[in-house]
């Protein structure tokens, strides 16, 4: 479809709804969760501090360029330029973070002076790679834009400039750059490119972004970044069961008993039947306090085991405890498990709720009493949640969960054992009743029966009680491997803002040309074209101090400008994975578009005095909304940057979470188009052909 008018529009503004995938995509899942404030991780990507030297600087600006807030890298830039620490790599990035995420008629007075003297600095510097990549930027821009009529379109189409030297020597330059360099031109330049320029650097560069945007094991990997920073395991608490005052009273009355018992037996006559009673009623004392011990405390272990791994008699509420635990922190808590552990399921047939039901109860009722007054947010215990329900998806082939239970073969040896001793004393009083030992078969016997019970209580509990120690000390030892474990896998492999930041601008590099193939229209078709994202309904929010916030989903518009009307398309992209679908279009044309406007949420205030005074702002969130002329609202963008009680947030963060979003860019476009109406392309050609002549007397 190379002619210009292949694209008609007829009738009154129609709209066409579908639903597709993008080339080389799954459509999957899209929408992650967001589990209350934005995840933070404290990294120095951004931050300066007054004294750090002019390669610090650099780095933070460049930080800034990559990661898609070039408004902040341009004074960062302009400083070293213009202070003394000029290089033609400073000049080259400041050139770019100039034109980047903004129009021609966009780039006028201040900003052209600063390339032009960005330009002058480095021509004094030695030439180098850095110089060659910034003298293409300029050629370039004097080269590419589309002229409005006559020989403007002339030599737009022959690829000719008015000094004789044709754009495709100028691309031809640019192939010769290193393929990082031009990555960075066609990225930061791509709505200043238009025409056979677009077409021609497309051609080529559109096939890298394709293998480029999966590239760096982002399904493996970009999920980290919306890990939060881990909480450290904290060991449990077991429940000290205490024995009772009247355990105590039983044990220690019969005990005396048994010694009043003893002592009339040595005061008084022995014959070979009392001779014989004594060590039998010894071995029974043995027997019974031995095993009766081991098997009360076997017991009461598995009877403590059941109440963590079998289900709960009724469902656990989502509620506070008391003790100062918020409500919505229990919440948060219930719904990570429960998500996590429905990730887990192993890929086999079964009852995996059923199995998982009693762990997963336990696990909600654990983490509230462990963390749910301790400061710790929720997203925090993600990792260790993921940890345990893993840990029990592992044994589920096994039961492994059920093993303690094997205990009760143990208890019942024990009980046989114990059995003994009950029959063996019951011999023992036996023999000093037939001795006629009355009275000490009767005071031993009922003292030792009160000793018993109270002593098995009380060495029970005791034994239980260093059984759940013991084993809350091992699964603190192993909770602390898995919490290293986990530590290191995110400082190796959770990737940096920069690198969302690339992932995120390929991806729409990829959804604009993907549009403009099902479009049936070329590059060279298109006057302007725009893209705005937004994080998608409920997707997980990460971000780095003074950085833009980051989403697991977006909800991407693509406005494609043509010469007859504007498609707009609406897409849905699961950013850990790159999957694209749920794709919605919507036509109409130019007379239809009523208004573009923006609202904003927030504050702006004046600080210091004088030469010192500057704008402070305070945005919280800003909303773009698109309207036809019959009051409909087409497409409306809303960037978040954080709630209003978020104190960590400041103006830099503010205005790092606008760039991204697309809507600064967007704006003055669709602005122009509302204002100019079927006439905005000749006025906007008329303003390209201006704009590009204009560099020509900088030259």
């Amino acid at each position: 479809m190379n002619d210009e008018w292949s694209d008609p529009f007829t009738g009154d503004p129609g709209v066409e709804n579908h639903n597709t995938a993008a080339d080389n995509a799954q459509v999957g899942q899209q929408i992650g969760v967001n589990y209350g404030s934005p995840i933070t991780h404290y990294e120095s990507t951004y931050h300066i501090n007054q004294d750090d030297p002019p390669e610090r600087r650099h780095e933070v600006a460049f930080n800034h360029l990559t990661g898609g807030t070039p408004r902040l890298a341009e004074p960062l830039f302009g400083d070293l330029l213009w202070h003394g620490d000029a290089s033609t790599e400073r000049g080259y990035y400041y050139v770019l973070s100039v034109l980047s995420e903004r129009s021609p008629h966009e780039i006028h007075g201040e900003l052209v002076a600063g390339i032009v003297h960005a330009r002058k600095v480095c021509r004094q510097l030695p030439r180098d790679g850095w110089w060659e990549a910034l003298d293409v930027v300029w050629r370039l821009l004097r080269r590419m834009l589309i002229g409005s009529d006559g020989q403007a379109k002339e030599e737009h189409a022959k690829g000719e400039h008015a000094d004789g030297e044709h754009l495709e020597d100028v691309l031809e330059v640019l192939d010769r750059l290193p393929a990082e360099r031009q990555d960075e031109i066609f990225r930061h330049l791509d709505l200043i490119f238009s025409g056979v320029a677009r077409e021609r650097i497309e051609s080529t560069y559109v096939h890298r972004v394709v293998a480029e945007r999966m590239r760096g094991e982002r399904v493996d990997r970009a999920w980290l970044f919306f890990e939060a920073e881990p909480a450290e395991p904290r060991k449990d608490r077991p429940a000290a069961a205490k024995a009772q005052r009247s355990d105590w009273k039983r044990a220690v009355v019969g005990g005396l008993f048994v010694l009043l018992g003893v002592l009339d037996l040595l005061g008084g006559p022995w014959g070979a039947a009392t001779a014989l009673a004594v060590p039998v009623l010894a071995v029974s004392g043995y027997l019974l306090v031995r095993y009766g011990v081991a098997r009360e405390a076997l017991l009461l272990h598995i009877a403590v085991r059941d109440r963590a791994v079998l289900p709960p008699a009724h469902p656990v509420e989502a509620r506070s405890p008391g003790h100062w635990v918020p409500t919505a922190f229990v919440r948060e808590v219930h719904e990570l498990v429960d998500r996590r552990f429905s990730e887990a399921r192993p890929h086999r047939a079964g009852d995996w709720h059923g199995y998982a039901a009693g762990p997963r109860a336990h696990l909600k009722e654990r983490l509230v009493d462990l963390y749910g007054n301790a400061q710790v947010e929720p997203a925090a215990l993600n990792w260790l949640i993921r940890w345990h329900a893993s840990r029990v998806a592992s044994g589920w082939a096994s039961r492994e969960i059920f093993q303690y239970r094997s205990a009760v073969t143990e208890a019942e040896h024990a009980r046989r054992r114990f059995s003994l001793g009950v029959v063996t004393a019951a011999a023992g009083l036996m023999i000093l009743l037939f001795a006629g030992q009355v009275i000490p078969a009767v005071v031993i016997g009922a003292g030792g029966f009160a000793a018993t019970k109270g002593l098995l209580r009380i060495a029970s509990l005791r034994k239980v009680g260093k059984i759940l120690e013991a084993e809350a000390e091992e699964l603190h030892e192993t909770e602390m491997h898995g919490y290293h474990e986990w530590t290191k896998h995110l400082e190796s492999d959770r990737p940096t803002d920069t690198e969302m930041a690339r992932w995120l601008a390929l991806d729409k590099i990829y959804l604009k040309t993907a549009a403009i193939s099902r479009a049936r229209l070329t590059s060279h078709d298109l006057v302007a074209h725009v893209v705005m994202n937004e994080g998608a309904k409920g997707a997980t929010r990460a971000r780095v101090p003074q950085g833009p916030p980051r989403y697991s989903a977006y909800l991407v518009h693509i406005f494609l400008l043509t010469r007859s009307g504007v498609r707009e398309i609406k897409t849905e992209l699961n950013f850990l994975n790159g999957a694209v679908g749920n794709e919605r279009w919507n036509l109409f044309r130019y007379g239809a578009l009523a208004s573009a406007s923006v609202t904003e949420r927030g504050s702006r205030t004046v600080r210091g005095s004088g030469s010192t005074m500057k704008e402070v702002k305070r945005l919280r969130s800003r909303t773009f909304r698109l309207t036809l002329v019959n009051g409909q609202d087409i497409t409306q963008v809303t960037e978040t940057i954080g709630d209003v009680e978020d104190a960590a947030l400041d103006a830099e963060s503010d205005l790092a979470g606008l760039q991204t979003s697309g809507i600064d860019s967007a704006l003055p476009i669709l602005e122009a188009v509302a204002a100019d109406g079927p006439d905005w392309i000749t006025r906007e050609w008329e303003r390209r052909e201006r704009w590009s002549h204009d560099w020509d007397w900088y030259e």
